[in-house]
């Protein structure tokens, strides 16, 4: 329990003093965090804001609704 406890103080820190500062700087280019887990996301407004993050984030789709001009890395 104290385990668990830790991690996720750890993960509220990083949130906090790294991820929401991206947030709010509105920087362009964004660096993903690859040592952070990543989250999937059926949203595209909050798709962004994780990205923005610096958060790895899987944008869930059904391919009817994915625009023509969206980039797409891998189908899956």
């Amino acid at each position: 329990d104290a385990q668990r406890l830790f991690l996720e103080i750890h993960s509220f820190m990083d949130w906090v003093l790294i991820a929401q500062p991206h947030i709010s700087s509105g920087f362009g280019t964004v660096i993903v965090n690859s040592e952070w887990m990543g989250a999937f996301m059926h949203k595209s407004d909050m798709c962004n804001k994780l990205h923005m993050a610096s958060v790895p984030v899987w944008y869930v789709r059904t391919m009817a609704y994915i625009p023509a001009n969206m980039k797409v890395h891998k189908p899956v």
